[in-house]
């Protein structure tokens, strides 16, 4: 990440904002596991960015808000979490982890203006919105230091990414108005939920009613100047999605790097093993 997007301090959240407007090509990896010894080597990867996800994992509030930290600073303010929260009116969530310093937050199943509204106010300080202040997060004159003529509120403002993930049909109808709302950094399209949605098999496909709804996100994007997020694990898939128009990508997932990697090197060993007693016997 370049240094111009850091905040002044490791408490502060990062300019996901700005990093996103940039147009930049940046690798994110995900954080599934609820531990710290996983958060302190996902940090030591070089992400840009950290994908912690809270909807389809059991975090605890008190070992998320520590992840979330334990990112930031292990990886010296280089690494942005984002964290997907558990669901839309999750706005303690929310509240935790911006205040823990989450660069930005991912809202699952948005389907309507009025939703993201209220997801904006919640993540917003006044009078852009209705975030409060969090007492608990800052040493006075120590860990809140802000540029002249700019204050901890109004960097927040700045700074934060609200990033809405569009999952169904009538997501996909409300899209401009969703993202009309404003203050809307990036998004998302939950592929297989939009599928089950469509009434399709879960694998992607190129059935019609499903390739609409990619060209209409793809073009609201374009439009927009939106940009939209995608999961490109591997090297063909990372093209396709370059090529797609895709800016902000979700390139490593722990759980698959682990079991997919174990499985490699077990396999591997094996045939090793069999090649040697066969030259043996």
């Amino acid at each position: 990440m370049q240094g111009t997007h850091r905040a002044p301090t490791l408490q502060q959240a990062s300019n996901l904002q700005a990093l996103f407007k940039s147009g930049k090509i940046l690798a994110g990896a995900a954080l599934s596991y609820p531990s710290r010894q996983v958060a302190k080597t996902v940090a030591a990867t070089g992400a840009d960015w950290c994908w912690l996800d809270a909807e389809h994992v059991a975090w605890t509030p008190k070992l998320l808000v520590e992840c979330i930290q334990i990112i930031v600073h292990e990886s010296g303010g280089k690494m942005i979490p984002v964290v997907r929260v558990p669901n839309k009116i999750a706005f303690d969530y929310m509240a935790w982890c911006l205040d823990a310093g989450a660069g930005g937050i991912i809202v699952p199943h948005m389907e309507t203006a009025a939703e993201m509204q209220q997801v904006v106010a919640a993540c917003r300080f006044p009078p852009d919105g209705q975030r409060s202040y969090p007492p608990f997060s800052f040493i006075p004159g120590v860990t809140d230091i802000t540029p002249e003529g700019e204050t901890i509120f109004s960097l927040a403002n700045k700074h934060t990414a609200i990033i809405p993930q569009i999952e169904s049909r009538r997501g996909i109808e409300n899209l401009e108005e969703i993202l009309q709302v404003g203050n809307i950094a990036a998004f998302m399209i939950g592929a297989t939920d939009l599928r089950l949605d469509l009434g399709l098999p879960m694998n992607p496909a190129t059935e019609p009613d499903y390739m609409a709804t990619v060209h209409k996100a793809r073009a609201v994007s374009a439009a927009t100047r939106i940009p939209l997020l995608g999961v490109a694990v591997g090297p063909e898939m990372v093209r396709q999605q370059l090529d797609a128009g895709f800016r902000v990508l979700l390139c490593a997932i722990d759980l698959q790097v682990l079991a997919f990697g174990m499985i490699q090197a077990l396999s591997e060993a094996r045939e090793a093993a069999e090649e040697h007693m066969q030259r043996i016997a």
